[in-house]
């Protein structure tokens, strides 16, 4: 719709009679405003449900982790097929399972900071669910950092 046409549609009051000038501005402006606004809010929330994309193969996993783990990290991934035996930690599944164990390393040391297993179907989701904990621990970090600058450690005390 152009602008003229909206100062038609904007100056039409049904009936005969025409809006005045005046009022057809505020109309227009009220127009205006509320699509902004609706702007504002479609922005606001495709923000805040923005998640990052899930890993999709063994490369992005690598690329992704050696950025969430600066000072280094090894994974090791065991596939139990049909009937294999598998360690008593292992939840119950009606399908084979992948078990990807990892650890992330302190900084200048061969030392383990975290060790974690995780357990999937899939490879990829084994995968993903690595990175996902990883993220996890990072937000929590962050929120650790924060309450300690602030001096809300009371977890410390």
């Amino acid at each position: 719709m152009n602008t003229v046409g909206a100062l038609v549609m904007g100056s039409y009051r049904g009936g005969h009679v025409e809006a005045s000038n005046y009022e057809t501005l505020l109309i227009v402006l009220a127009i205006v405003v509320m699509a902004a606004a609706c702007g504002a809010i479609f922005m606001y929330l495709r923000r805040l449900y923005r998640r990052p994309k899930p890993v999709a193969d063994q490369w992005q996993a690598l690329a992704v982790m050696g950025e969430l783990c600066a000072h280094g990290w090894q994974a090791q991934i065991t596939l139990y097929g049909w009937g294999a035996p598998v360690p008593a930690d292992a939840p119950p599944s009606r399908v084979p399972l992948v078990e990807l164990e990892w650890k992330q390393f302190e900084e200048d040391s061969e030392r383990v900071a975290v060790a974690r297993r995780v357990w999937a179907p899939t490879i990829e989701e084994a995968l993903e669910a690595m990175v996902e904990d990883r993220r996890t621990d990072m937000t929590f970090e962050q929120i650790e950092e924060s309450a300690a600058e602030q001096g809300e450690t009371w977890w410390n005390d």
